[in-house]
């Protein structure tokens, strides 16, 4: 907490030291950031219902029970798909490899790669495109989505080959 006091602190010699009026510069950020807040809710409010769609569907399960058929870790490849939309669903996903397989272990080892490797991009765009008001996105999802998809690959050629 001491820190915080001493950040604060500091901003406020600097203010003076400046001659800027702190607490003026302090309610015009904070309504500025009102202003973006509600630009980019509509947005996030919109991911989080599809996520949610998504996830209780019973889609997830179909696939699992599907996979876990032809010898494929669910959990895994449920990963993979989670993770360019939504970060905690992803980390669920790896928190029941842990819990499975063990924190150790090399598909522990591979989820933690993916986890920490691939990036939210589906929402990533979405949000940022959109609290921007950009509509077409170009190329920007595809090679985000690409990336991610050679970042699973290469995680998993790395687990294999240690």
């Amino acid at each position: 907490m001491q820190i915080v006091v001493f950040y604060i602190l500091c901003i406020v010699l600097f203010a003076i030291w400046k001659k800027v009026n702190a607490y003026e510069a302090f309610l015009t950020g904070v309504e500025n950031s009102f202003k973006t807040i509600l630009t980019i809710f509509p947005n996030i409010l919109a991911i989080i219902f599809a996520i949610n769609v998504f996830l209780h569907s019973g889609i997830m399960e179909l696939l699992s029970n599907f996979l876990s058929k032809i010898n494929i870790i669910p959990e895994i490849i449920m990963q993979c798909i989670l993770k360019p939309i939504s970060w905690s669903s992803s980390l669920l996903m790896m928190s029941k490899v842990f819990e499975t397989y063990g924190v150790d272990s090399k598909l522990g080892a591979l989820s933690t790669l993916i986890q920490g490797g691939s990036d939210t991009t589906i929402y990533i765009v979405a949000l940022y495109f959109s609290s921007i008001k950009m509509k077409k996105t170009g190329h920007t999802i595809w090679v985000g989505i690409l990336t991610d998809i050679t970042t699973f690959i290469v995680s998993y050629l790395l687990i294999k080959l240690l």
